[in-house]
């Protein structure tokens, strides 16, 4: 960093890494289970929603979008069986995790989430300039109830089901954490579409619940970044008073809008990635790998050589290995809790048929 940048960066944000994102190759004939996108096309009435507003000419692109996606925000909370007064839209579930950090930090109150999680999460609360803790689940994914109760943090996410390693928890785990934490829960769902149980039921109960969600893993709309906040209209209005003027552009907001009009299509996909994910469980049960249960549409899963060994070397050959066949996985060698393990994204059957034949090929060289 030159002179100039350093007497004119805040303190903040100088002293920070940013978040790194998976691996987006530019070229193709890649295999791609890196970044938990859905691996089918979103609805036709995505496209089709998409063409209608562009329009013959694209002339309404020189106008501004409806700076608060009010339709969209309708469309949302009634999918979730809310008003639209529970609903904030967002650039991503993460434009809506940035938004609660701007609004509700304290200088004072550190944030706190539970390791191994979201790695976004740290670099929200140093940007502003906020304490970030961080407590280790317990045995088998357990959570530490008592410590989180305890800490003296007034923001808490949570990250359900997990990631990276794919753990769901219960209506019961949320609502002990809602009852027994003195601030503001984030119940962050990017991968509910996954999972049996989502928070949003709970946002009516519960004044100090935010609920995050995203079109980015559930609705194959990664591409559009479109999030949603679901919480008491209290808090609905204190995220609006630091959302950036327009947040989400004309395309995205019609986007969103077909695809919350199409639950059928996006159920029934849903349901062959979960069936899908499952057999791919079995696989790794049949050569001996051990993995989390998922409840999303990814398995983090711990890699054993021919020789029965597994760790962060193990873990790092396989990672590298795929790699050199063009398939793509998520290795995470900086976070010590998982650095023994791949995340590996659900794709169709057919790309799962390829990952399994590449771990055979691996485990026999």
């Amino acid at each position: 960093m030159n002179d100039f940048l350093k007497l004119h960066t805040a303190n903040a944000v100088a002293q920070i890494e940013g978040y790194t994102p998976g691996e987006q190759p530019s070229d193709g004939n890649w295999v791609k289970l890196n970044t938990n996108e859905f691996p089918y096309p979103p609805s036709p009435k995505v496209r089709e929603a998409i063409l209608d507003e562009l329009g013959g000419d694209g002339a309404k692109l020189r106008l501004y979008p409806d700076p608060i996606s009010k339709n969209l925000r309708s469309k949302i909370g009634k999918f979730f069986g809310l008003s639209a007064e529970n609903v904030i839209a967002g650039n991503g579930s993460d434009d809506i995790l940035n938004l609660a950090v701007r609004a509700f930090s304290d200088p004072d109150k550190p944030i706190l989430s539970l390791d191994p999680s979201y790695s976004l999460y740290p670099v929200l609360a140093k940007i502003q300039n906020s304490e970030f803790i961080e407590l280790p689940f317990g045995d088998s994914m357990d959570i530490p109830f008592e410590k989180i109760s305890s800490s003296r943090a007034n923001i808490f996410f949570f990250t359900n089901p997990n990631a990276p390693t794919g753990v769901g928890f219960s209506k019961s785990d949320v609502e002990r954490i809602l009852n027994e934490f003195g601030g503001l829960v984030l119940v962050d769902e990017a991968y509910a579409p996954f999972a049996e149980f989502s928070a949003s039921e709970l946002v009516d109960k519960y004044p100090n619940l935010i609920v995050a969600g995203t079109t980015s893993k559930g609705w194959g709309l990664a591409g559009m970044r479109i999030g949603w906040g679901l919480a008491n209209p209290d808090i609905i209005n204190i995220l609006d008073r630091v959302r950036d003027s327009y947040n989400l552009d004309r395309l995205a907001q019609a986007a969103g809008m077909a695809a919350f009009s199409d639950n059928e299509y996006y159920g029934n996909l849903c349901g062959i990635i979960k069936d899908t994910r499952d057999k791919t469980e079995l696989f790794f049960e049949s050569v001996g790998w051990k993995y989390f249960k998922s409840s999303s549409n990814f398995i983090l899963v711990t890699p054993k050589n021919k020789n029965g060994k597994s760790g962060r070397d193990v873990a790092d050959e396989f990672f590298k290995y795929l790699k050199s066949i063009k398939i793509l996985v998520r290795y995470f060698p900086n976070c010590p809790a998982v650095c023994d393990s791949v995340r590996i994204s659900v794709g169709t059957p057919e790309q799962m048929i390829l990952l399994q034949n590449a771990v055979k090929d691996w485990i026999s060289l």
